[in-house]
């Protein structure tokens, strides 16, 4: 895939690479309040969503409908953008949800616990938070390849019920695949801070992690075309 739709995945490494970097660093330079920070990064989170959303796109139609792209094809106007971008917004606003929440809940003065829970009572919801979080993104993500081929069920009720259908699929092609990458990332690691607080090293780290979060977004793209292939029944149905 990223053979074929080269300069598209240019400008998405390049969008990665930078846009990751800003979302890590700019909110702890601007301010020093976690509800600011947390704001802030959804903020450029979302900003990433936008401009990354005509090469997600790209690979949806290339590997459904045969469409080699040749440009970066941004078109903000275009409904099928509006959507596309529109349900990215709503995962990211998902994932990120618990650690938005925990920031908001941080203290910002003298801590008192006179009626707050205890450490591991936060840390305990906050863990149930995420996996719920995770378990609702995974259900709509047959919806991404279904708004990108423009199919005439392309609805949130119809990606949850073909997902709900095959759940333990769905959650095994998910999260398996992604590992070998999390090992990588994890050991290569290491090997980039051999010169901390240099310009050589910043500029490695953040072509790393951008070259790491290109391949990861990637295989999910192409994971949700494969499960819609397989699974998306009532998303090709119109909506009733």
């Amino acid at each position: 895939m990223l053979q074929k739709a080269w300069r598209p995945a240019l400008f998405a490494f390049l969008i990665l690479s930078v846009g990751s970097v800003a979302a890590l660093v700019g909110p702890r330079l601007l301010t020093y309040d976690p509800a600011g920070q947390a704001v802030m990064r959804l903020v450029i989170l979302v900003g990433l969503c936008f401009l990354l959303t005509p090469f997600f796109l790209a690979v949806h139609r290339f590997l459904l409908l045969g469409e080699e792209p040749t440009r970066y094809d941004f078109e903000p106007s275009s409904p099928r953008f509006q959507l596309f971008f529109g349900w990215l917004a709503v995962g990211v606003v998902l994932v990120s949800f618990p650690s938005t929440v925990a920031a908001f809940a941080e203290a910002k003065g003298p801590v008192y616990y006179f009626g707050r829970p205890p450490p591991d009572v936060d840390s305990t919801i906050g863990k149930v938070a995420r996996i719920v979080a995770w378990a609702m993104v995974t259900q709509l993500l047959v919806l991404f390849p279904a708004v990108a081929v423009d199919a005439p069920g392309a609805g949130w009720q119809n990606a949850f019920s073909d997902s709900r259908s095959r759940i333990w699929f769905v959650l095994a092609v998910t999260i398996l695949p992604f590992i070998p990458i999390g090992m990588l990332a994890v050991a290569v690691a290491p090997l980039l801070r051999f010169s901390p607080g240099s310009l050589t090293g910043l500029v490695a780290g953040m072509l790393w992690v951008g070259a790491t979060l290109l391949i990861a977004s990637t295989l999910g793209t192409v994971i949700a075309s494969r499960l819609y292939q397989v699974i998306g029944d009532r998303l090709n149905t119109p909506l009733r």
